[in-house]
């Protein structure tokens, strides 16, 4: 299993409005893996590698039973989130974004906590893919990833533009309801101004 996680910084952008109050939802969302960067990693044999990934590599992969952990913990009680249950991923052009609900328990409310404030904001990602490193130009250019076992939220990403941020489920809901609100509102004025013109060609005839 490959896993990426090299001592890069990333910027990051945390949109909270209040401490958790409640039993309120806390919610993680951000990209785990992203296409067409270029990330130095090391390799035991070659040292420093560039590696990048193509938009191909997660067409066929197995996305059944991905894990959200911090930093690399695969201990029982460090496991923040889980395909199926509390964690939605979804491939797009940008890369593979993920959404996750965080348990009711304190580790995940501590990684949330060090999230919301900005100290932890890196992604990392443990798979397994059949491309090469080419050892003559240090490169390695990942075209398919075979199975994706894990994403990890740690302070040392290999791709540093890839973040994580922490944001209320009642946020979300408001955001998702001001786009309704928004929809419709864009609706209506069309129907308004429709009825208008109807109006005025009867008045003109």
């Amino acid at each position: 299993m490959q896993k990426r996680s090299e001592f890069r910084t990333t910027k990051f952008e945390a949109r909270v409005d209040e401490k958790q109050e409640g039993g309120k939802k806390l919610v993680l969302r951000g990209y785990g893996i992203l296409f067409k960067t270029e990330a130095t990693c090391y390799d035991f044999w070659a040292g420093e590698v560039r590696e990048t990934i193509e938009p191909t590599a997660l067409q066929d992969t197995d996305l059944t039973e991905v894990y959200l952990i911090g930093g690399h913990n695969i201990e029982p009680d460090k496991v923040l989130a889980r395909t199926g249950i509390n964690l939605r991923l979804e491939v797009d052009e940008t890369g593979l974004f993920f959404e996750a609900e965080m348990p009711n328990t304190q580790y995940a409310r501590d990684i949330y906590n060090l999230v919301e404030s900005g100290i932890v904001d890196g992604m990392s990602f443990g798979f397994e893919s059949p491309d090469e490193i080419d050892y003559e130009k240090h490169t390695r250019t990942i075209t398919k990833i075979s199975k994706l076992y894990e994403l990890s939220i740690t302070p040392f990403p290999a791709y540093k533009e890839a973040s994580v941020i922490a944001q209320k489920q009642r946020q979300i809901e408001e955001d998702k309801q001001k786009e309704k609100e928004d929809e419709q509102a864009k609706i209506e004025a069309e129907n308004k101004e429709k009825n208008l013109k109807e109006l005025e060609d009867l008045l003109n005839e």
